[in-house]
């Protein structure tokens, strides 16, 4: 019954996942970048250090400066058309700021949906006790909640958070040779992905992102005057697979740093840049790409639109197996001499009501996936529609 039970939930579980990816190692190369933010940058020496999106805020951190004690600058800026309450806003527009906190560096940002929580990477410990650690701060409020300790043996550069598979990657600085680590939803490490210092060009490296088997960050090229690139590593290879040349189409542009990336929308990206005008003006810029996204289109036009039977008839999905499972708790003792005519129907009721408790949660989860990737395709379609525009110009 147990082999029975262990094969009916990996045929749910089957049933239930939607495989979408990035189409290829050479996504990036040839990409459109459109520029959808632009801020000047507050503080004298200040630079903006990373970039991450929650569900309605693009948020990024501004290094005020490396001294510990001048707080960093976050500033979040409206993803939707309306806000958190449904309120209608203007798209990319200034929404919070918050400074509270001095993130080091602040050169990472990670956004976890589950917890609520941004996970910052500060790189540097200018405060020794910030050796190998990760500032957590609340996505919503943008206050600092606690810290995490990671290592004492390296600081931490750059930190994507995997959704898919609830973990985090970190890549770590030039004393641990710039490894790839992965760490659980706790920051224990798992497994390490060995070193990749020398793997890119540049001499350093900015912060990361996850989106499926690939981990995607910007080499540090300032100063080199060989341009701006991408870079693309596969987990499951261990390996440095594509580095493309990034061009933004920059006008009156005298330097500039790309620092962060994040994905918005399966395969839709965005990239903060720190830019130096001719005529002396300092800002952050955020531009966004779509790059080739394999989306199964049987996945988002089949029959993921039937309703569940218990949503129409307005009961609480799972409810009637609750009390199932109620009724079997509650039940009262029986003689052994007849306990025993009940054992396998009793196992067998519960067997058949964890796999549909099982079986609504995997529902569950499927059509979240799918949600979001016919959001995706919406925005890809829309950014499709733009760039078909200015070829027509």
């Amino acid at each position: 019954m147990a082999l029975c039970l262990v094969c009916l939930l990996s045929g749910m579980w089957g049933e239930g996942t939607v495989h979408a990816q990035i189409a290829s190692d050479n996504a990036f190369e040839g990409a459109k970048w459109e520029k959808i933010i632009e801020d000047p940058i507050e503080a004298g020496a200040g630079v903006v250090q990373s970039i991450c999106a929650t569900e309605h805020y693009i948020i990024c951190i501004e290094n005020t400066g490396d001294d510990t004690n001048a707080p960093d600058v976050i500033k979040a800026y409206y993803r939707n058309d309306v806000d958190e309450l449904g309120n209608p806003v203007e798209r990319y527009s200034p929404a919070r700021r918050m400074a509270d906190t001095d993130y080091e560096h602040a050169n990472g940002m990670a956004y976890n949906p589950n917890t609520g929580e941004i996970a910052v990477a500060l790189y540097t410990s200018n405060d020794w006790q910030n050796r190998g650690c990760i500032y957590l701060m609340d996505a919503n409020t943008l206050t600092f909640k606690s810290r995490v300790q990671v290592s004492d043996h390296y600081n931490i550069l750059g930190i994507g958070y995997d959704e898919g598979n609830d973990r985090y990657v970190i890549q770590t600085n030039d004393e641990d040779g710039y490894s790839f680590k992965i760490l659980d939803n706790q920051f224990q490490l798992v497994e390490d992905l060995g070193q990749y210092q020398g793997t890119a060009r540049g001499d350093n490296f900015q912060d990361l992102c996850v989106s499926g088997d690939y981990i995607i960050n910007f080499p540090l090229t300032l100063f080199m005057g060989i341009g701006d690139y991408v870079n693309m590593y596969s987990i499951s290879r261990r390996a440095l697979v594509s580095e493309s040349l990034l061009d933004f189409q920059f006008e009156g542009v005298v330097q500039d740093e790309p620092e962060g990336i994040c994905e918005l929308e399966p395969g839709v990206f965005a990239a903060v840049v720190n830019v130096n005008y001719e005529d002396g003006r300092r800002t952050a810029c955020v531009y966004k790409t779509m790059v080739p996204y394999d989306i199964p289109l049987d996945m988002i036009d089949g029959g993921e639109t039937a309703k569940d039977p218990l949503e129409d008839s307005g009961q609480g999905v799972g409810n009637d197996v609750e009390n199932d499972v109620a009724a079997v708790e509650n039940a009262s003792p029986v003689p052994f001499e007849i306990g025993w005519k009940l054992v396998l129907p009793i196992v067998a009721a519960v067997v058949l009501v964890m796999a549909a408790l099982t079986y609504w949660r995997l529902q569950a989860i499927r059509r979240e996936r799918v949600r979001k990737l016919r959001q995706a395709r919406r925005e890809r379609e829309r950014i499709r529609r733009i760039m078909e525009d200015y070829a027509e110009e």
